[in-house]
């Protein structure tokens, strides 16, 4: 896509914006987790990770900052984009999300601040969804999913054998998630 048109795209726009915003909030690089963080959103009815808006790179730490390293592109995510769309699935307007490293203070600000949060374990994640790859984001999402009327704020797992821990916040729009971000760590 041309960069004439990506800056046309309003998510493109939108998501630019919430990253800018999301990398000034004080301390955030103690958020990011080792395999560092990726920011998504997508198309109003998405099918693939093609529909799903991500950065190419990451946002990485930088010392005690962060920056965006990478474009914004469709298909430019793929864990973080499987996580939206298996939320989406069943809750349509969830369209954005950000990954960050699982720390107990995060859960507990959450749950402070009235958010909904779930959990999955990956140690229970059958073999047969082990060895597929792309299959495990589908499963835990709709594992933490499975008894929800409403969608949660944010989904966690405490990682598995070669997993890191990670938490995904939620959100109807890059925006909202990066709201939800600064009323924790604020």
């Amino acid at each position: 896509m041309a960069i004439a048109q990506k800056k046309m795209d309003r998510r493109y726009l939108e998501l630019s914006n919430a990253i800018n915003k999301f990398i000034g909030i004080k301390n955030i690089s103690q958020r990011i987790p080792e395999c560092q963080t990726n920011f998504v959103f997508s198309k109003k009815s998405p099918k693939t990770i093609k529909d799903v808006l991500g950065i190419s790179g990451r946002i990485v730490k930088t010392g005690n900052n962060v920056t965006r390293v990478g474009n914004l592109e469709y298909g430019g995510s793929k864990h973080v984009a499987a996580a939206v769309l298996a939320m989406n699935k069943k809750f349509s307007r969830i369209h954005s999300a950000i990954n960050l490293k699982l720390q107990k203070e995060t859960i507990t600000k959450l749950g402070k601040n009235g958010f909904t949060v779930k959990n999955y374990d990956r140690t229970k994640e059958p073999n047969s969804v082990k060895k597929k790859e792309g299959l495990s984001i589908d499963w835990g999402i709709n594992n933490a999913l499975n008894d929800s009327k409403e969608p949660p704020d944010a989904i966690f797992h405490k990682g598995d054998f070669g997993k890191e821990p990670m938490i995904i916040i939620f959100g109807t729009t890059p925006d909202s998630v990066v709201e939800k971000i600064s009323k924790i760590f604020s």
